[in-house]
């Protein structure tokens, strides 16, 4: 069988990019040790954990949040010396149900898909492992509440179909959440307006396309690129902006910078 091996090696020239960390991973050895090929579900649990565990000392790179109709979404991205170890996934259908999805990485690979699903009859976690980008082993547990859940174990998932799983799906979804990342393809996000309400104002961008999406940029300090889109939106209407943002208790929070500083394609007109 013929097998797409991963890579995950992009560029990051961003028009738009989120707020990154650049600390050294504090356990860089460990991301560096064995093989994807040779790691089997307890070590690529370990592995796993170990990066959770560290987030604070990777790269990071947030996604806006996107929102299509009633659901919303966003991609954390984690890296250790530039390669990207950890992809995170959140989506919330406001009512219904939200989930996060994880993927992590070794050495550009793909070795474990990790979902955690929260909706009104309960909670399920999923965990997928990939070993050669084949899906060796997959396991379910399901709960009524976090607290039930952690007292049930882990079973076994069998496919129906007996046929083999690659991560050839989980590879395109990955190239979707890079996008998002590099407001790159659907996720290409252009100003739309600007709006003041009591206490902060929201900065709205929206997709080219039909149905695309939106998203919105709280503001609480502004700068020169703020004064100028509050003074002459019309200069900056359907461009692509060039700004930082974090994201805080699920908002994306803009980030100012300098006065002297250009942010926008258009600031100095």
């Amino acid at each position: 069988m013929k097998h797409a091996y991963l890579s995950f090696i992009f560029p990051l020239t961003l028009a738009i990019s989120g707020c990154n960390q650049q600390p050294k991973h504090p356990q860089a050895d460990l991301i560096n040790q064995s093989s994807p090929a040779a790691m089997t579900d307890a070590s690529i649990l370990h592995y796993a954990d170990s990066i959770q565990s560290n987030l604070s000392g990777l790269e990071k790179q947030s996604s806006l949040i996107f929102q299509q109709g009633e659901q919303s979404m966003y991609v954390e991205k984690y890296s250790a010396n530039g390669n990207p170890v950890l992809y995170e996934e959140n989506i919330d259908n406001k009512l219904i149900s939200n989930s996060s999805k994880k993927y992590f990485l070794k050495n550009d690979t793909l070795i474990l898909v990790q979902e955690s699903i929260k909706a009104n009859n309960g909670l399920t976690e999923i965990r997928n492992y990939f070993r050669n980008n084949i899906s060796f082993k997959k396991e379910q547990r399901t709960a009524v509440n976090a607290a039930a859940l952690k007292k049930q174990p882990f079973l076994s998932v069998k496919s129906a179909m007996r046929t083999v799983q690659t991560a050839e799906d989980e590879v395109q979804q990955l190239k979707k959440l890079e996008d998002a990342i590099g407001q790159k393809g659907d996720f290409a996000m252009y100003f739309e307006q600007f709006i003041d309400i009591p206490e902060e104002s929201i900065l709205q961008l929206k997709g080219s396309g039909q149905n695309s999406y939106t998203a919105n940029v709280m503001v609480r300090t502004p700068d020169a690129l703020i004064d100028s889109l509050q003074r002459q939106p019309t200069i900056f209407k359907n461009e692509k902006l060039n700004f930082k943002w974090e994201i805080a208790d699920k908002e994306a929070v803009y980030v100012p910078v300098g006065a002297n500083m250009t942010s926008a394609k258009g600031l100095n007109k």
